[in-house]
């Protein structure tokens, strides 16, 4: 047997250390590897490290096992790394790739991921560019620039209108709102659901564009359309209140099931509710608490809403 065919350990302990030998090793197996650190970030997503049963030090494990990984020839592991590390606690060490292609911050971390995310781009990896996108909202003014140096070649060529989507996040950000919009329509126009839904607010908000609640309107529809969860979100809560589209609880219960089905926790927990209460759908204690079980699973915290609105959680 290879060893990039070979199982990884099931005890936590033995993990962390076969990835740390792993990572050593010459000549490297980057697969088998890679593999190891798939295992470890499984665990902490699923909670291990809360429960006690995955020690804290997997963090630096699979921080410098991705590393490694990526400066293999894997560049898609940029990808992970970063995001990774945008949720690393406080006194990880930080693993980056060199030089930083954009002005620095006082983040380390925050730096280090939109290194991580910058590799990847300059390797051909969209993703890359994609979540350098994203991620430099949060220090605009000095990432936004090249986030839009990282997405201009990939807006020649996109068929699903994403790069043109987060063109046009990143331009309203900067200010650049007539380009913005501008940006959003054209992904719009390729059937990007998100480009759909940031066009249904401006247009309901005035913001760049003349405010215009039909267009608003249309917009949303063609969002939801395409099982977006916002969207559906919304066209749910307008059909429970009856603000902009008919009050219809029972339309409303099928647009929020949509929604969470879609991966919208609040969703899954306003379905909870209408079950309790029997609104639009029949009073089930026990759909009730699915998805109310479901909302907590996508990190809903069901039971402070339930306190706010007076409500008891079915057993």
């Amino acid at each position: 047997m290879t060893r990039s065919s070979a199982s990884p350990p099931t005890d936590a302990a033995a993990l962390l250390d076969e990835t740390r030998r792993a990572t050593a090793a010459d000549p490297l197996d980057a697969g088998y590897l890679d593999d190891l650190c798939q295992e470890i970030d499984n665990r902490i997503t699923r909670g291990d490290m809360i429960i006690g049963i995955l020690p804290i030090r997997a963090y630096e494990v699979l921080v410098q096992g991705l590393a490694t990984v990526a400066a293999s020839g894997r560049p898609d592991a940029w990808v992970r790394l970063g995001r990774r590390l945008l949720d690393l606690p406080a006194g990880q060490p930080v693993v980056r790739p060199t030089p930083q292609p954009f002005p620095t911050g006082d983040d380390e971390i925050l730096d280090a991921a939109l290194s991580c995310f910058a590799e990847a781009a300059r390797h051909g990896v969209r993703q890359g560019a994609y979540s350098f996108a994203a991620t430099s909202r949060q220090a605009v003014h000095r990432a936004g620039p090249y986030a839009l140096s990282l997405l201009a070649p990939l807006c020649a060529d996109d068929p699903t209108g994403e790069a043109r989507y987060w063109s046009g996040i990143v331009r309203y950000l900067l200010g650049e709102t007539d380009a913005a919009v501008a940006a959003h329509h054209q992904s719009a126009a390729a059937g990007n659901a998100d480009a759909m839904f940031e066009l249904s607010v401006l247009y309901g908000t005035g913001d760049g564009v003349p405010r215009d609640d039909a267009m608003a309107q249309e917009w949303l529809i063609r969002a939801a359309d395409r099982d977006h969860p916002r969207a559906l979100y919304n066209v749910a809560a307008a059909h429970a209140t009856g603000r902009g589209f008919a009050k219809d609880e029972a339309a409303a219960a099928g647009y929020y099931e949509r929604a969470a089905n879609a991966g919208n926790p609040r969703a899954a927990a306003t379905l909870g509710v209408m079950h309790v209460l029997g609104s639009g759908v029949p009073r089930d204690p026990a759909q009730a608490a699915r998805w109310f079980d479901w909302a907590e699973a996508g990190g809903f915290d069901v039971n402070g809403w339930l306190d706010q609105i007076g409500l008891q959680r079915p057993s």
